[in-house]
C-alpha cells in the first residue's frame, strides 16, 4: 500500500510538466479556433447565463457522475450491484474499481459524450445538413460548461474519490484529460482542423519538457539542497 502511495505521487509530480505542455499547445493550437467556432461559445455562455439565473443542477449532475462510474466499471468488465442517485449524493456498488473509474466522472463529459454519439447516430441513418454541425458546436459548449461548473463545485466540497485515487496523483490528470479532451470536443465542430496536429504538438511539447527536466532536474536539486544545507548551518550556528 505505502508503495502504491509512493508511486501514485511520484507519477501525480511527474504529470506536471504534461499539464504545463497541454496548457501552451491549447493556447498556441485550439484557442485561436473559438474565435470561429462561436457556436461553442454561445453554447458556453447560455449555461453560465442560465446558471446565474437559477439554481445548480445537482440533481442532474449527481446521475450523469454515478452514470459515469457506471459506464466505466462496465468498460473493465465489472458489474454492478447497486445504484443510487439523488440530490444529497450517490453512490455505486461494483464489482471491481480502478483509479479511472474512481475519476472518470471527474474527465469524462458525460452529457457531452451522448450529444456526440446522437450527432454520429442520427448522420448514420440520414444525412443530416451542414448547419447540424453548428447545433452540435453550441450543445457541446453548453454541456462542457455544464461538466466543468459542477466538477469544480464537488471538488471543492471535497470527494471519497479523489481521496481514493491520491490527490497529489488525481489533480494533474483531471486537468490534464480534461483540457485535451476540450481541445478535441472543439476541433471535432470546427471544419478544416484536425486533432493530429494538436497531439503531435502536444508530445513534441511534453517530450522537450521531460528531456529538459532529466537534464536539468539533478542540477537543479543539488543546488537548492546545497543552498538549503549551507542557510541550515549558519542559522544552527548562529544560534
Amino acid at each position: 500500500m505505502i508503495l502504491i502511495k509512493a508511486g501514485k505521487l511520484l507519477i501525480g509530480v511527474l504529470l506536471i510538466p504534461a499539464c504545463v505542455a497541454v496548457t501552451v499547445v491549447f493556447g498556441r493550437e485550439v484557442f485561436p479556433l473559438l474565435f470561429r467556432e462561436v457556436w461553442f461559445l454561445a453554447g458556453l455562455f447560455a449555461y453560465l447565463l442560465l446558471l446565474g439565473i437559477f439554481q445548480q443542477p445537482i440533481r442532474t449532475y449527481v446521475f450523469g457522475h454515478e452514470l459515469t462510474h457506471v459506464i466505466w466499471v462496465w468498460l473493465f468488465g465489472g458489474r454492478v450491484k447497486g445504484f443510487k442517485a439523488a440530490a444529497r449524493g450517490g453512490e455505486v456498488r461494483t464489482t471491481r474499481s480502478n483509479f479511472l473509474i474512481f475519476l472518470s466522472p471527474y474527465f469524462f463529459p458525460l452529457y457531452s459524450a451522448l450529444a456526440i454519439g446522437l450527432y454520429l447516430l442520427l448522420n448514420l441513418f440520414w444525412k443530416l445538413p451542414p448547419s447540424a454541425l453548428s447545433y452540435l458546436s453550441f450543445a457541446l459548449g453548453f454541456t462542457w460548461a455544464f461538466h466543468l461548473t459542477l466538477t469544480v463545485y464537488v471538488l471543492v466540497q471535497g470527494q471519497p474519490d479523489i481521496w481514493a485515487a491520491g490527490r497529489v496523483f488525481s489533480f494533474p490528470f483531471i486537468y490534464l484529460v480534461n483540457v485535451v479532451i476540450l481541445a478535441a470536443l472543439i476541433i471535432f465542430v470546427t471544419p478544416d482542423s484536425s486533432s493530429r496536429y494538436f497531439f503531435s504538438s502536444f508530445w513534441e511539447e511534453s517530450r522537450a519538457g521531460y528531456i529538459s527536466l532529466w537534464n536539468d532536474g539533478p542540477e537543479f536539486c543539488r543546488r537548492h539542497y546545497l543552498s538549503f544545507r549551507d542557510q541550515a548551518s549558519a542559522f544552527l550556528a548562529g544560534s
